[in-house]
């Protein structure tokens, strides 16, 4: 043993915790049993581990679905509480192609760094024979246990280094294995690991992952700038922001930049061309992005019923699937004019419909625009009345309408599309700077009746998806 370590071996057994003076435990039978109301995750962890080398007949490359299979790995450190008191519990989910097991801890030992006393390795067992049982916690001794060990590697400043899968043969109660008699190991792959909490006195910050943008999509861009718009759509000449107002052009780009990075803005491979107008087929793939659609449509290839949307068209799927969802119209007699530019009003109008307000039109989009708190008045009407109506202009609506609350909701438009829709990731809202990761509840609480293991494995993951 090196000089500058000391290993302390000690075994976390729920009869030496219960030590601690616990409200409602009672041990008979060789049982403990405790009460707990609420669930406090200390530390979460989810990766997958590989095999270095796994048998073929052993119970956990059956999980793994072979001896060259990974298993992937739910890990919690949870404290269960019965008023201001709890008890301390790891527990451990592996899961595979070939099935899934979970277990809690049945002890623990630690390696420290002299100096420091942080801890260079922690070893975890696991096993199937303690249980829980409703509030009751039950060793069985009646079957050969399953067992693993679970061993975590720190560097100097105490952070996690790695993580190792060390799978024991069948315990058998009366003929139990040298704790060191692996049949299995596995290690982790670092880029997997997805951890928060606090682990070794450290607190773990999750780092957010770097945006990834995809390649610029050749969008068919309007050629022809002096279009004029159908008669009824005509437009009064207003005053606007030009394109050239060098500081309108730099935020318009910071903006585009954001909407890229979150996935909903990319642009043709001529770039961002903030200086062009839109057409309704942009438009109209604007608003299945925003609605967190987009993937839908293109899984359902659905084909256009209307007869000027040919199908070698770029927007063909989503111009039909957004139809037969109701979120846009033809012009009449079977067209719908996709390469014909869009009116801020009209964009507006969709993008108030998305928010939650079934009567926006065309004629109240600046008033709505400005009450449901998406715009201010002057802005409201500049782009409602832009012409013609840009990409910049509506980068700008879109990068508003973000960050908007929707009707009768206390949740913002981006919100929805990272919490319920799941079409931005955790990682991307926030690295973008118009989310505000919500308040997650200190404690989990469980449903009355439900599994307590089922309870710590949701109250896990809810940390994961809270990091």
């Amino acid at each position: 043993m090196k000089k500058n370590s000391s290993k302390f071996v000690f075994a976390v057994l729920l009869s030496v915790i219960m030590l601690i003076q616990f409200a409602q435990v009672s041990a008979a039978d060789g049982e403990i049993k405790y009460d707990f109301d609420r669930i406090e995750v200390v530390y979460a962890a989810e990766f997958a581990v590989y095999p270095r080398y796994a048998v073929a007949d052993h119970w956990l490359t059956t999980i793994a679905g072979g001896t060259d299979k990974p298993v992937q790995i739910l890990y919690g450190i949870v404290h269960l509480f019965t008023g201001d008191q709890y008890i301390e519990e790891q527990f451990i989910r592996m899961s595979g192609e070939g099935g899934s097991e979970r277990f809690l801890s049945n002890s623990i030992s630690n390696e420290f760094d002299e100096p420091s006393m942080l801890k260079k390795q922690t070893s975890i067992q696991f096993w199937s024979g303690k249980k829980l049982d409703g509030s009751t916690v039950v060793k069985d001794f009646n079957e050969p246990m399953k067992s693993v060990t679970l061993v975590q590697s720190f560097d100097p400043q105490g952070m996690l280094t790695e993580y190792q899968l060390n799978a024991s043969p069948l315990l058998w109660i009366n003929n139990p294995p040298a704790p060191d008699n692996y049949v299995s190991s596995y290690i982790s792959d670092p880029s997997s690991l997805v951890h928060t909490g606090e682990l070794n006195g450290v607190e773990v910050e999750p780092i957010p992952e770097t945006p990834k943008t995809e390649e610029p999509k050749l969008e068919e861009a309007t050629t022809n700038y002096s279009k004029q718009v159908q008669s009824d759509q005509l437009l009064e000449e207003v005053s606007i922001l030009s394109a050239s107002d060098s500081t309108n052009s730099s935020q318009r780009t910071q903006q585009a930049d954001t909407l890229n990075q979150l996935g909903l803005f990319m642009g043709t491979n001529y770039g961002y061309q903030l200086g062009d107008p839109i057409t309704r087929a942009q438009g109209t793939v604007m608003l299945l992005r925003l609605s967190g659609e987009a993937d839908d449509a293109a899984r359902a290839q659905m084909k256009s019923s209307f007869t000027d949307v040919k199908s070698s068209h770029w927007a063909v799927q989503s111009i039909a699937y957004a139809a037969s969802k109701g979120y846009v119209k033809g012009i009449g007699n079977g067209s719908f004019a996709p390469d014909r530019l869009m009116t801020g009003k009209e964009f507006l109008t969709l993008i108030n419909r998305l928010l939650g307000y079934p009567n926006a039109t065309t004629s109240n989009a600046v008033e709505l625009s400005h009450n449901n708190g998406m715009l201010t008045a002057d802005p409201a009407s500049r782009l409602a009345n832009a012409k013609p109506f840009l990409r910049g202009d509506m980068v700008e609506v879109v990068y508003a309408a973000l960050q908007t609350k929707q009707a009768g909701m206390t949740s913002t438009l981006l919100q929805s599309l990272v919490e319920d829709k799941g079409s931005i990731s955790f990682e991307l809202a926030i690295a973008s700077g118009l989310y505000i990761k919500p308040s997650v509840p200190a404690y989990f609480i469980p449903r009355p009746g439900s599994d307590p293991m089922d309870s710590i494995e949701q109250a896990i993951r809810q940390k994961l998806d809270s990091r």
